[in-house]
């Protein structure tokens, strides 16, 4: 009898341990005495990330999950361990041993009751299929019980993990102390009988929790020889984490194909005056539970120069499924759009830097629906006249910082990305050939000619503001001529004008000193962007190492330009490399012509005198021939 009570028991311990996500032994046979029922038993739980151990080429189907401590599996996998992760106990059947009649003669099997219908029917039991039914509790056989959870969490494993994440908090379950920094938690002095045990609280990067599941206290070893009052359980956990990607575009570029269907880049090249198109783009992790909700989604983007400012109204966000519909921004197809008025995200702007969190409201909406969905922060930014814009190689990155932690708050992991928008300059140096000239009577206009749209060139005029003698921001653009900023030299010969997009343009001298020759042509300046790819920081799954926050820049390409078809050294302007196109401009003397006036009078009456004398000997010789 005390054989078949053993057996029963230990064939239970197997089948219920399965619902876990790794392996165990089944056990056929008890040679250990009875069950101790003075004594307390203990869980120890030893948690680690199956995502990061499998990437690296651990097999972790070799472990022994069979209630034993497995040295094998903690040395390996002692760098994935996961810390911050809560689970939570609760005691929810008795066990007995109960008599059957049977073809064969009587039958002792194990039963284990249950006194709660409610969640009698969250794990898939039907209260009419009891074995038994006494004292108001419902016994079901181990067989019954593990088909039945196993059950619905193959149908239903959201719905199933949330249900019982609620029953266990909303029953008084009590929670484990959380996972230390070797992955280890543990309880002491428990009760004996059946235990459900649930994942109720993770750190940032745990997606999908461990499967609920049952452990009885004790359970029999592995060899059947002994009872163990002291479990070891090796529950894993997948992880993931989100993606962020930051890019942006000229406006004047980015409305070329409309505001869907454009790509936008790393990188940038802008005029002051201009609208500058941003575009975050992150990727959800999955949110496969209750536990895993995220409880945090905080954007924080910065504008490295002051000559950048946010248009406040111009903020969105959009919902996207698919990769390519976030990527080309395809509002058609979002499956939900957000302004600020729907009060699900906080914005917060504060000079150069914006502050975009989700809500209570924008949460619930979240979790779990937008699971693994990518969202889109639309923005646009002016670009002021200013002499904070970085010029040349160095740029004006403009970075974002992801922030995000799951139901335990304590965790938070961070992630950034940049987008760089760059700006030049030029240096004109205007001489008269004999250093003579009068500067102030020198105008220069400066056209763009290298803009297209719909594959048209739509060249536009400079328009800048004038800060002093000789400079210059940019503050506009213009296609009618007349409205062209005329540039005029300092006393020095000096014009500078700072703030402008890569790109070919056409100098103009308009006018000059009346003593000179304007030019006899424009002036070709060609500017060409830096170029540089960056990669966003990627945060590591537990157990790679170090997280790295920065982002990465490849420089490909210095910024570089050309005069009239020739290269052009560009200097650098406050610290900044290849910043300013430096062109010379040298007007000759024009030819002299005689004036008219007092000298001009006298030899025009010399001459005519010259003429009569001339025509009156002619005169006289005639005369004396005839003779």
């Amino acid at each position: 009898m005390k054989k078949l009570i053993r057996k029963g028991i230990s064939i239970f311990i197997a089948l219920a341990l399965m619902v876990c996500l790794v392996p165990v032994n089944l056990i056929t046979h008890v040679k250990a005495n009875t069950i101790d029922e003075t004594k307390k038993g203990s869980i120890t739980i030893h948690k680690y990330d199956i995502t990061a151990a499998n990437k690296k080429g651990i097999n972790t189907d070799n472990y022994l999950n069979n209630g034993e401590a497995d040295s094998k599996a903690e040395t390996e996998l002692s760098d994935y361990a996961i810390k911050g992760v809560v689970f939570t106990y609760l005691k929810v059947a008795d066990v007995i041993t109960d008599t059957e009649e049977t073809e064969n003669g009587n039958s002792v099997r194990v039963l284990y009751g249950f006194n709660d219908e409610k969640l009698l029917e969250m794990i898939g039991l039907d209260k009419t299929k009891a074995n038994q039914i006494k004292n108001g509790k419902c016994y079901f056989n181990s067989t019954d019980i593990v088909k039945a959870l196993k059950n619905k969490l193959e149908n239903s494993n959201t719905e199933t993990k949330n249900e019982l994440e609620d029953y266990i908090r909303e029953n008084n379950g009590t929670d484990f102390d959380e996972t230390d920094n070797t992955g280890l938690t543990s309880v002491k002095n428990l009760d004996l009988g059946l235990y459900l045990i649930v994942e109720t609280y993770v750190p940032e990067d745990v997606t999908f929790t461990t499967d609920p599941f049952f452990i009885q206290l004790p359970m029999t070893s592995a060899d059947g020889s002994k009872w163990m009052y002291d479990v070891n359980v090796y529950p894993k956990n997948q992880t993931d984490v989100p993606t962020l990607d930051k890019k942006v575009a000229d406006d004047d570029d980015y409305s070329i194909n409309g505001n869907n269907g454009h790509k936008l880049n790393d990188t940038a090249t802008i005029s002051e005056g201009d609208i500058a198109d941003y575009r975050i783009t992150s990727k959800l992790p999955e949110i496969k539970s209750k536990a895993s909700y995220l409880t945090k989604y905080t954007f924080v983007d910065k504008l490295s120069s002051k000559g950048l400012v946010y248009n406040k109204d111009s903020v969105e966000l959009h919902w996207y499924e698919s990769r390519e519909d976030a990527e080309n921004n395809n509002t058609d197809n979002a499956i939900a759009s957000w302004k600020q008025s729907d009060d699900k995200f906080n914005l917060d702007i504060n000079e150069n830097t914006m502050t975009i969190s989700m809500t209570e409201k924008g949460l619930r909406e979240i979790n779990p629906s937008y699971s693994g969905c990518y969202v889109v922060i639309a923005y646009n930014i002016t670009v002021k006249s200013t002499a904070d814009l970085i010029l040349g190689d160095e740029g004006n990155p403009n970075t974002v910082r992801l922030t995000y932690s799951r139901t335990n708050t304590k965790y938070e992991e961070t992630m950034a990305d940049e987008a760089i928008v760059y700006s030049y300059g030029i240096d004109l140096t205007k001489v008269f050939s004999d250093g003579n000239g009068d500067m102030s009577k020198v105008k220069f206009i400066l056209r763009n000619t290298s803009r297209k749209t719909d594959d048209k060139t739509n060249a536009y005029y400079v328009i800048a503001d004038k800060l002093s003698d000789g400079e210059y921001y940019v503050s506009g653009e213009t296609t009618d001529k007349e409205k062209a900023t005329e540039f005029i030299p300092n006393k020095n010969g000096k014009i500078n004008i700072y703030g402008i997009e890569a790109g070919k343009y056409e100098l103009s001298e308009t006018a000059t000193d009346s003593d000179y020759s304007l030019l006899g042509k424009n002036i070709s300046i060609e500017i060409k962007k830096t170029e540089a790819d960056l990669t966003a920081s990627s945060v590591a799954m537990r157990g790679e190492g170090q997280i790295k926050v920065d982002v990465v820049y490849s420089f490909t390409a210095n910024a570089s330009s050309q005069v009239d078809g020739v290269n052009s050294k560009m200097s650098e302007y406050n610290g900044s490399k290849n910043a300013i196109t430096n062109v010379k401009v040298n007007n000759e003397r024009k030819f002299l012509i005689p004036q008219t006036g007092a000298a001009g009078s006298f030899m025009i009456t010399i001459g005519g005198l010259m003429l009569v004398v001339f025509g009156l000997a002619m005169g006289r010789k005639k005369n004396t021939d005839n003779e």
